[in-house]
């Protein structure tokens, strides 16, 4: 059978009636409180480990150089779940996770965040769709992964990563159709669409926050040879032009105090820039707004003609070299968490008011039995904090 629109919309009414009743199963998002003096969020990225099985030894180094050879087509999903990496991570990635997620909800709890703001990768290898097997990894890796304390209540603003695209638009469909009437603290705007917009109002103030798939605008994912070369970001990269037009258009009519951009990928990176995202940051500095992103392994903030970017991708398998090791390129590096050991897990918090945006870096102290790779003395305080005032255009 081949699901549209309309039976995304039917089966998701009913997986919302029967699992997601001890998150309400109203089939309406929750979305932050309104009024706050000061609004506290967490921006959470690069996560979703929990529950993923890479492909066989046996079939990733025998049978698939022989389906090659042979030139029988492989599924993009089969070739990620093959990829050398991700699968010696996956032991280590997804203790890790579950490690960094009760630390998150530590801080959490001591700071009481309102909201959580995703900055994509939601689920590795290759994301989840509307299928048994995606069910059961969006119940595992988030679910029950994100259930306790300060989770239970808090909605969470999601975006997509590029690991999210993997299986093409039924991923897409699920994460942005299925799974906000799975579970109501999962928001994905309301038109069902990767791209959106969301207000957060305090008591005399307000952000705007713009979320964009940047997958969309990622040249070597039109390389038929990657695995993100999928019908859904063929299609979209044809129409990026509407999320740039959407941006605009949002920002325009925006009277916020701050404005926000919400994506996957870095534009500022300690890795590899992505420069195609060029036209977003155009409108970005136009209206003196905030990057939020992930894509790299760790936490950095960087900033670059008078914008602040805020690198917050640390929440699953952190990675030393997505941040150089801790070793600063350039004047445009303000802070980066990693060594030449490992960098480090954690998140990031903001606490938005009128007068400013108190961003706090929280860096988990990576003590193993080995030793202690990234040693923090006071890993529940701050390790890197800075004060945004400029006010948004």
């Amino acid at each position: 059978m081949i699901f549209g629109v309309k039976h995304f919309a039917i089966v998701a009414a009913y997986l919302g009636g029967v699992f997601a009743k001890r998150h309400h199963g109203t089939g309406k998002s929750l979305v932050a409180p309104v009024g706050a003096e000061v609004l506290t969020v967490g921006v959470i990225g690069d996560y979703g480990w929990t529950g993923w099985t890479p492909s066989p030894n046996h079939f990733c180094l025998e049978v698939l150089p022989q389906l090659q050879a042979a030139n029988i087509s492989i599924p993009t999903e089969v070739m990620n779940d093959c990829d050398p990496g991700d699968r010696t991570y996956i032991t280590n990635a997804t203790t890790l996770q579950t490690d960094t997620a009760s630390y998150v909800g530590q801080v959490c709890s001591m700071k009481n965040c309102s909201a959580f703001i995703s900055v994509g990768d939601n689920f590795y290898d290759s994301g989840v769709d509307f299928t048994t097997g995606g069910i059961l990894r969006f119940q595992a890796a988030w679910v029950d992964m994100y259930s306790q304390g300060v989770f239970d209540y808090a909605p969470w603003y999601q975006c997509l990563g590029n690991h999210d695209v993997v299986k093409g638009q039924s991923g897409v469909d699920f994460e942005t159709k299925v799974a906000p009437i799975y579970d109501d603290r999962w928001y994905f705007g309301t038109k069902g669409l990767p791209y959106y917009s969301y207000d957060l109002v305090g008591k005399d103030w307000t952000a705007t926050f713009v979320v964009l798939d940047s997958d969309c605008f990622i040249n070597k994912y039109q390389e038929n040879t990657s695995v993100y070369y999928t019908e859904y970001t063929q299609k979209c990269h044809k129409e990026k032009h509407v999320q740039v037009e959407f941006l605009k258009k949002e920002f325009a009519k925006s009277k916020a105090d701050w404005k926000f951009i919400q994506l996957h990928h870095p534009y500022m990176s300690s890795a590899g820039n992505f420069t195609e995202l060029l036209p977003i940051i155009e409108v970005v500095e136009k209206h003196n707004a905030v990057v939020l992103n992930g894509h790299d392994h760790c936490l950095a903030h960087y900033n670059y003609n008078s914008t602040n970017y805020i690198l917050s991708g640390a929440a699953g398998y952190p990675q030393a070299g997505d941040c150089n090791n801790g070793v600063k390129l350039g004047p445009f590096a303000e802070f980066l968490a990693a060594n030449a050991e490992t960098a480090a897990s954690g998140f990031v918090t903001m606490d938005i008011s009128k007068a400013s945006v108190n961003v706090e870096y929280y860096v988990r102290d990576m003590q193993f039995i080995n030793g202690d790779l990234y040693p923090v003395a006071h890993d529940l305080k701050p390790l890197y904090q800075f004060e945004i005032t400029k006010k948004a255009k």
